[in-house]
């Protein structure tokens, strides 16, 4: 199935599929925003007219087998935030043990608007006090259980380099 979405004079169609990830059916449009040099941005999602919900396969239980990172990288809720947060609720990323050798982040918001992060509604903290406000948690190198259960709108990473 094919879907397509315009925004500021540039369609993008991207290709929902069961067997392969979703990929942009753009020709020469460029590379994707995440990639050096990249200048093809994602739109927000487009939405099913009868259910309402998103059409875009970002979950591993959504496309079983599919690689996702690039539906995830190119995912855009259908709330656009333009630049700011709109009203809407900040996602608050907790990194546990700090930022490590992730040296280039910094706490706050402000990476992620001076990125041009096609979702800047987001926010890095390094508070382990903020573990149940927490939208995502991200372990580096090991697992630390919080003391507390585990919200059900949050998730939670290890990063491991080996």
């Amino acid at each position: 199935m094919l879907q397509a979405a315009a925004n500021e004079g540039t369609e993008v169609i991207t290709k929902v599929s069961k067997v392969f990830e979703d990929v942009t059916v753009d020709g020469d449009k460029g590379r994707p925003w995440y990639m050096s040099g990249g200048t093809r941005r994602p739109l927000p999602v487009a939405k099913s007219p009868t259910s309402g919900s998103r059409m875009a396969l970002i979950w591993p239980e959504e496309d079983p087998g599919s690689d996702r990172i690039t539906n995830q990288l190119m995912f855009v809720p259908s709330s656009p935030s333009a630049g700011e947060s709109n009203g809407q609720r900040l996602k608050k990323i907790l990194f546990y043990y700090g930022l490590g050798s992730w040296f280039l982040l910094k706490p706050g918001r402000n990476m992620f608007s001076d990125a041009r992060c096609p979702v800047d509604t987001c926010a890095i903290t390094l508070d382990q006090k903020e573990t149940t406000d927490a939208d995502a948690i991200v372990y580096h190198h090991r697992f630390a259980h919080p003391r507390n259960p585990r919200p059900p709108r949050q998730v939670r990473l290890l990063q491991r380099v080996y």
